[in-house]
């Protein structure tokens, strides 16, 4: 799994400073890797079978409701890695930041693809978002 976060998020280019390299590879990088994937299909699940299937509101079915989870979760993934890298104690650096822009990225990704598995159990939103 650390070998498979490494290469997602070392496509922006290595860790800096050099000597914080073993703390992203090691801890950060599976750490946000794993919260995007989970947060990511938490937020689809909450769309599609907790509002749009267990409580039948049927006016939270358009594309502009999925675009609003679909912008949460990659501010939720933007965050995520802010914040991991302050609790791991990384040396601050405009590294991060980079790094927390491309999560959300691959947070909008992940959001869109577990949209396209999940959405036909949805009672109300199953032709969400297209």
């Amino acid at each position: 799994m650390q070998s498979f976060f490494r290469f997602l998020y070392e496509l922006i280019g290595t860790p800096q400073p050099p000597a914080d390299t073993p703390v992203y590879r090691q801890i950060v990088f599976p750490n946000i890797g794993l919260l995007n994937l989970g947060i990511s299909l938490a937020l689809v699940i909450i769309f599609y079978y907790l509002i749009n299937r267990a409580m039948g509101v049927a006016t939270f079915n358009k594309l502009r409701h999925w675009t609003l989870f679909l912008v949460l979760n990659a501010l939720i993934a933007f965050i995520v890695v802010v914040w991991q890298a302050k609790a791991q104690q990384v040396t601050d650096h405009s590294y991060i930041y980079w790094l927390a822009t491309l999560n959300a990225v691959y947070g909008l990704l992940f959001y869109f693809l577990f949209s396209v598995i999940l959405r036909k159990g949805s009672t109300n939103a199953s032709t969400t978002p297209f």
